[in-house]
């Protein structure tokens, strides 16, 4: 178990899906749970609070500054998970490099990337003695998945960013690691249909979907203490899919 009793844990993009499964993990283990997103939480403090956990909303825009700022202000934090994404939209939409709009490509590297940078700049200042931020990125970052180049780029940048800031923040006592789903049912993700989902779940050595709570139990463990010597690491949760 995690232990995450009485710290406090920042979820962004916890309004649905995989962040909404990371919420109530680290809830279940003991966090209170801030869910920062653009859209409305109640459902997910909802749920929260329905299995005996805490939880609250803070609406906050990752690619905004000032809304970054003002969601974190305040905080007493000990955990932070990035995992708002621009990426529902792209689902079913898949087309070659050259095909991109830069319209498109300007708001996947906004909220994926740089909106990564915005939340762990502007949450920093809440932690005291050390931590963990655990970013949430993707295995299309290694395996260069065709027509999705924008969210390749903004994923590999997530990893890329994981690495320096575990180098800068470890003299802070503060982890900071990634998290490497595949193709995971989550509502966006079906959006593909039931078909590409087969075939994802044929390519994987463990042939069952991965589920949004498989993601959650691996941030999970990178938030809490029995990950106490990991960080800089990418952690694959996609049913041996590849082999790193």
């Amino acid at each position: 178990m995690a232990d995450l009793s009485g710290r406090t844990a920042a979820v962004t993009g916890a309004a649905q899906g995989i962040g909404r499964a990371i919420a109530e993990a680290l809830a279940a283990e003991g966090a209170h749970v801030v869910a920062v997103d653009i859209r409305d939480c109640a459902d997910t403090v909802a749920a929260v609070e329905a299995a005996g956990g805490r939880a609250e909303y803070r609406e906050g825009d990752v690619t905004d500054e000032a809304s970054m700022a003002a969601a974190f202000d305040g905080l007493d934090l000990h955990v932070l998970v990035n995992n708002a994404a621009y990426y529902a939209p792209l689902v079913g939409n898949k087309r070659r490099f050259d095909d991109i709009d830069r319209e498109t490509w300007d708001r996947v590297l906004a909220v994926n990337a740089t909106g990564t940078f915005l939340a762990s700049k502007h949450a920093l200042p809440c932690f005291g003695d050390g931590g963990s931020i655990v970013n949430i990125a993707s295995n299309v970052a290694v395996t260069g998945t065709t027509g999705f180049l924008h969210y390749v780029a903004s994923k590999a940048a997530v990893l890329g960013m994981t690495r320096a800031m575990a180098n800068e923040l470890g003299p802070l006592g503060i982890r900071v690691n990634a998290v490497m789903p595949g193709f995971t049912a989550s509502e966006a993700s079906l959006q593909a249909g039931e078909d590409y989902l087969a075939d994802r779940v044929a390519a994987q050595a463990i042939e069952r979907p991965i589920e949004p709570a498989d993601v959650a139990n691996a941030v999970a463990f990178l938030a809490g203490p029995r990950s106490a010597m990991v960080t800089g690491q990418a952690l694959p949760v996609e049913g041996g899919r590849s082999h790193y």
